[in-house]
């Protein structure tokens, strides 16, 4: 049987360890938004993106809000590149360089 402060330890560990996780994600989640040209941080392109958990510990990246043309971009980003994953690499499917 655990303690009231051994227990209030683990749930503690168990917030620093799910933080560090959404910490880690909201990070990449940053990097690959750079490599699409969108700022985290700037108002106009993605003014906020913050890793964050529970206090049971599960980790979550809060993407703020998100302005329409962001929205956009992202989607137009993700179809083409779902289109491309589904072109099979021994055809060249049009309008696609893959």
């Amino acid at each position: 049987m655990t303690t009231d402060i051994e227990a209030a330890a683990q749930q503690a560990d168990a917030f620093l360890a799910g933080k560090k996780k959404a910490d880690d994600t909201a990070f990449m989640l940053g990097r690959v938004l750079a490599e699409l040209g969108i700022r985290v941080g700037d108002r106009d392109s993605w003014p906020q993106l913050t890793g964050r958990a529970s206090l049971g510990g599960e980790p979550y990246v809060y993407l703020g809000t998100v302005p329409l043309a962001t929205a956009y971009r992202l989607i137009n980003a993700l179809i083409y590149a779902e289109s491309v994953r589904r072109c099979a690499p021994e055809e060249r499917c049009a309008g696609h360089d893959a």
